[in-house]
């Protein structure tokens, strides 16, 4: 955490920069899910009073990344599988908009940046660097997400994404899956330089759907067999 005097100077406010940093801790997983985040060991290494830390968590809780228990506390939120499914459920259909989006109205430049990026995550999967891979797919995910132009769909795409990462740490896919992911990017990617609005829409959606499924593997490898049994059994058509 920056010292005391970088946040009090910052042209962020003090709430601000303590959302963020809290933040990254949990995303980048020093904040583990059902950690307790104790708001006065939180002020007293801000040097500053519990009414910002206060205000941050408040803010993390609105984002479903913490909750505040009754008596009890403050703690990372634990998402479970069903609602990760279901979180799932909703990137798809986002995924859908954006391609539609992304088909009429994406530069050359952009689409170029795009093919760019394809050809690096190719280099990764061949030198099987899964790391450098998963940096550059979050990277092509959300330059697509941005590149929409959509205010609103880029908020709410990010804060899936983040919720997500409460339950998804660590790679998810195996070689074939990256092959195979990548080659659904390339997919996305001409159909967006083609101006096929449909064809972008359906080849993100199916991209997205394609992820729950590798999402699923690998809960199903961390977690219970009861908890992923019931998921299976709410999430039937």
């Amino acid at each position: 955490m920056p010292p005391a005097n970088e946040i009090q100077n910052s042209d962020q406010s003090t709430t601000q920069q303590i959302r963020q940093i809290l933040l990254d801790r949990i995303l980048n997983s020093e904040l583990l899910p059902g950690q307790r985040i104790n708001e006065n060991q939180v002020a007293a290494e801000f040097q500053v009073s519990r009414g910002p830390v206060r205000e941050a968590l408040r803010s993390l809780e609105q984002a479903y990344l913490v909750e505040m228990v009754h008596n009890r506390g403050v703690f990372v939120r634990k998402l479970d599988i069903r609602e990760a499914l279901h979180l799932y459920d909703v990137r798809a259909a986002f995924a859908y908009l954006a391609g539609k989006l992304l088909a009429r109205r994406l530069s050359a430049e952009k689409v170029r940046m795009l093919y760019e990026l394809h050809e690096k995550m190719e280099e990764k999967r061949l030198e099987k660097d899964a790391h450098g891979y998963s940096e550059l797919n979050e990277l092509f995910h959300s330059t697509l997400i941005r590149s929409t132009g959509n205010d609103r769909l880029i908020e709410w795409s990010e804060n899936i994404d983040r919720e997500l990462r409460l339950i998804l740490r660590g790679g998810v896919a195996g070689p074939s899956r990256l092959r195979e992911s990548n080659e659904q990017h390339l997919n996305i990617i001409r159909k967006i330089d083609a101006g096929d609005a449909q064809g972008a829409a359906l080849a993100f959606e199916e991209h997205i759907a394609s992820g729950r499924a590798r999402a699923l593997d690998s809960l199903i490898a961390q977690d219970n067999s009861d908890e992923v049994d019931r998921a299976r059994l709410a999430l039937k058509p």
